[in-house]
């Protein structure tokens, strides 16, 4: 005897589109200079910075980079 499967049709839910001009907006310039190529040469120059003001201590390396790119994206930003 051959058994049927009963067979169940989905449909996809459907989505309604988000306007982008109500999204809230970061800073360009804030958004400039996370992009910018020269960021993480800045915040190792100063993880470096970090290390060497902790008496180039090993094994705080992750702990220096954190510090450093807190304390460089916190920084304000002119204009």
């Amino acid at each position: 005897m051959l058994r049927r499967h009963k067979t169940t049709t989905t449909t996809a839910p459907t989505t309604t589109p988000v306007s982008t001009s109500d999204m809230p907006v970061s800073s360009p310039t804030r958004q400039d200079m996370q992009n910018t190529d020269g960021l993480q040469d800045t915040i190792a120059t100063h993880a470096y910075a970090l290390y060497e003001q902790r008496g180039y201590r090993e094994g705080c390396d992750l702990q220096d980079w954190l510090d450093a790119e807190r304390e460089i994206l916190n920084r304000p930003i002119p204009g």
